[in-house]
């Protein structure tokens, strides 16, 4: 079970990178109107307009739900869900039992709802101008991450799992935000480089950047390509042979 749980939670650390993210937050407006208590939500992205509450997961020495407690939990569920949409907030569930492949398909589904929702929207124009995009680069990150873990579930998941372990110990060491959200050393770059860029190397072929963190004074690029096989680069050293499909 942690093993596909932090596999999500990579999948969803890369696919969101962009977005800023609150973990476990109850904003002012998720209110049960039966109980007038704040509910949680796992993961909001409101850049986005998109959250994530993980289902199916039991607490360390929880035992099975009573049939009381279990109807409840849907109550709360469904209530969830309807403030959400009622906030033009698009809800991802995710149960880490559950088919992956088929999860991320209604994941990549949600992505397009929010994209649509947020070009229907009153917001400015602005926003709309930087987000959107944004919303499209993390679609075509989830549509590759769909091909890599369809390709062999298990080593996928458990591979993912592994980087989320190795992006919790360098917040450990004393990182205070996830790389993509800080400014990115210079380094002198002829191709615009960006997660959600499209890339196309001379050995591996086509594939999609998924991440890029600080390395000294370099950047580290991580790149999912299409064969289903992820690998990472230097910036400065692979510039000459990663290139940016226009």
């Amino acid at each position: 079970m942690y093993v596909e749980i932090n596999g999500w939670r990579e999948m969803l650390a890369r696919i969101f990178a962009s977005f800023r993210e609150q973990d476990n937050v109850s904003p002012e407006w998720l209110v049960n109107p039966a109980t007038r208590r704040r509910l949680k939500l796992d993961k909001y992205y409101p850049d986005a307009g998109v959250a994530v509450r993980f289902v199916g997961l039991l607490a360390k020495g929880q035992g099975r739900q009573s049939d009381w407690e279990a109807m409840e939990t849907e109550q709360r569920d469904q209530t969830r869900a309807e403030l959400c949409r009622a906030n033009g907030v698009q809800l991802v569930l995710i149960d880490a039992q559950e088919d992956a492949p088929k999860q991320l398909d209604s994941l990549i589904r949600t992505l397009s709802r929010a994209s649509r929702t947020l070009a229907q929207s009153d917001r400015p124009p602005q926003h709309k101008q930087q987000w959107m995009p944004a919303l499209s680069a993390a679609r075509e990150i989830a549509i590759e991450l769909r091909s890599r873990v369809a390709h062999n579930p298990t080593q996928a998941m458990a591979s993912l799992a592994e980087a989320w372990r190795d992006r919790e110990t360098s917040f450990a060491d004393g990182a205070t935000a996830e790389p993509s959200a800080r400014p990115l050393p210079a380094v002198a770059l002829d191709r615009p480089y960006a997660v959600g860029a499209r890339v196309q190397h001379e050995r591996f072929g086509e594939g999609v950047i998924t991440a890029m963190e600080h390395e000294d004074r370099d950047v580290k690029l991580v790149v999912l390509f299409d064969a289903a096989e992820e690998r990472s680069f230097l910036a400065s050293l692979v510039h000459e042979k990663l290139a940016v499909i226009a």
